[in-house]
């Protein structure tokens, strides 16, 4: 009976019934415990929204999925009865806005092709993708939130939404965002119901589209790099920098993250008048851009030579507004103890903001896992001393699994995003196996598994993660690994639960995920 109304919907190949085919959708980069029923790919609304009437109609869960690029268990099945709704099917971008600043977007795009189309009239999103956004879905960045490319000025990925159109559990089709007339509108009356839809990792819907602010683009990039001897003087720097005008990214490495930079291939810092850019003192931007060139390594610098090292990107109207934004925040950095040096690592990472995802694996072939806390500006030095009181107490462990930790810090708004980063050797899961390079398949596929080695990274990660809770943090992309309801107090949870019920009242839209499964009932 599903198969038949799913064939009613959806074209024959793009409804998957084989075990096999089934199981590739039914797992993320940490594996996962059930293997769907089927796997539907609808190619607009109304076939999205008959697809999930269908399936909840026969008690089937419905597991939305766009990339699947996640690692905590949000777009993977908790059950045999459910249908993974593959959004990568709904991929156009419908309509650019220029007059009233807006695009209107399917949820299966990609970032990368979302900027594509967006590059020629030189409009863009104030967010405009995660690291990841060569894959990512828009869907799945909004359905997780996500971070990085115009964070640090414009905060997370939710922060750039305008609107929303979700198809909720039994089929309706909801519009957020929108005027009377059901077009978008940059301030609807009264209360508007989108942002319950956005950080819900699919819980409440599933959502089809998404009408997202749009920006000029930048007109002039400049950008800085220094390097700081140790971890939390860059912090302070990053912190005196949280809402500086005109900074589009500002992210920090730690020295494991610079090996591995350079094991990858990232070997060179080029220093040829890169990044002259930057200066302390009175006077002229270019003036102080001449003093500044005396404090450079000149030629080249080996990436794994360094320590700790901060990344800026600032935008402007024009070279010399970026110039002085830029100039402003070198003073700050320089002040907190950085040093100049050669621009690159920044340089690259905007010159093709997404490309093709090679970060599954560590740069040796390792099994990569991850976590990452949401810390306030004033707790973020005292969550990296609980992290590196962790890894120290850990280091003979960590010794001998070989495994790896290293730190990625990233600003988004008024807070930093703190990522640990776990590298250990061990065989490929089915996820790796599907979307790993056609190279690093053909040299680590024959890997073999390391169980006890896996078993601790996933014990040190949950140490990892209830520090910084400690410290704090809050979380991106709960899916069903970082703790939620279990910490909200008893009216959030009781609210929580009721908008549940409202809209999903048999528990069947992505079971597990925020709430405990059943909670809706």
């Amino acid at each position: 009976m599903l198969w038949q109304r799913l064939r009613e919907a959806v074209a024959a190949d793009d409804l998957i019934v084989d075990g096999e085919r089934c199981a590739d959708y039914s797992e993320d980069i940490c594996g996962g415990d059930a293997v769907a029923a089927a796997v539907a790919r609808p190619r607009g609304v109304e076939a999205l929204s008959h697809v999930v009437a269908s399936a909840t109609g026969l008690g089937y869960a419905i597991v939305p999925r766009g990339s699947g690029h996640s690692y905590t268990g949000g777009a993977v099945p908790d059950r045999e009865c459910c249908v993974v709704v593959d959004l990568t099917g709904l991929d156009r971008v419908l309509e650019v806005d220029e007059v009233n600043r807006w695009v209107r977007v399917e949820a299966g795009c990609s970032w990368a092709h979302l900027l594509d189309v967006l590059a020629p009239r030189h409009l863009r999103p104030p967010f405009f993708g995660p690291l990841s956004g060569y894959r990512t879905t828009i869907g799945g960045a909004l359905s997780q939130s996500a971070a990085f490319f115009g964070s640090a000025m414009h905060g997370f990925s939710e922060q750039s939404v305008l609107g929303l159109t979700v198809v909720l559990a039994d089929g309706t089709v909801l519009r957020t965002g929108v005027g009377a007339d059901e077009k978008p509108h940059p301030h609807a009356s009264g209360p508007d119901f989108g942002s319950l839809f956005l950080g819900d990792c699919g819980a409440f819907g599933v959502k089809a589209e998404a009408v997202m602010r749009l920006r000029r683009a930048p007109a002039s990039e400049q950008f800085a790099s220094f390097e700081f001897d140790g971890m939390e003087a860059m912090l302070k720097a990053q912190i005196g920098l949280a809402g500086a005008d005109g900074i589009g990214e500002c992210f920090g490495f730690d020295p494991q993250a610079h090996a591995n930079l350079a094991r990858g291939g990232f070997n060179l810092l080029e220093g040829a008048g890169i990044v002259a850019d930057v200066a302390r003192g009175k006077g002229s931007p270019g003036a102080r851009m001449k003093r500044v060139a005396s404090l450079l390594k000149h030629g080249q610098q080996s990436v794994a030579e360094l320590r700790y090292s901060l990344h800026l990107c600032v935008e402007g109207e024009n070279d010399a507004h970026a110039m002085e934004r830029l100039v402003r925040a070198a003073e700050l950095v320089i002040d907190s103890g950085g040093t100049p040096i050669p621009d690159t690592i920044p340089r690259v990472t905007r010159s093709r903001p997404f490309r093709p995802i090679k970060a599954l694996l560590g740069p040796d072939g390792e099994r990569w896992l991850t976590l990452h806390g949401v810390m306030r500006l004033s707790e973020v030095c005292a969550a990296w001393r609980k992290v590196r009181a962790i890894l120290d107490a850990e280091r003979v462990r960590r010794a001998q699994h070989e495994l790896t930790v290293s730190l990625l810090t990233v600003i988004s708004g008024n807070a930093i995003v703190v990522e640990p980063h776990l590298f250990w050797p061990d065989s490929l899961g089915r996820f790796h196996r599907r979307h790993v390079t056609g190279e690093q398949l053909r040299r680590y596929a024959a890997r073999p598994a390391r169980m006890e080695a896996r078993a601790f990274a996933h014990e040190l990660r949950a140490a990892l993660g209830d520090a910084l809770r400690a410290a704090g943090a809050e979380h991106l992309q709960i899916g069903r690994y970082y703790p939620y309801a279990g910490r909200l107090d008893p009216t959030k949870r009781r609210l929580l639960q009721t908008l549940k019920t409202a809209v999903d009242p048999s528990g069947l839209m992505n079971p597990g995920v925020l709430l405990p499964p059943g909670a809706s009932r």
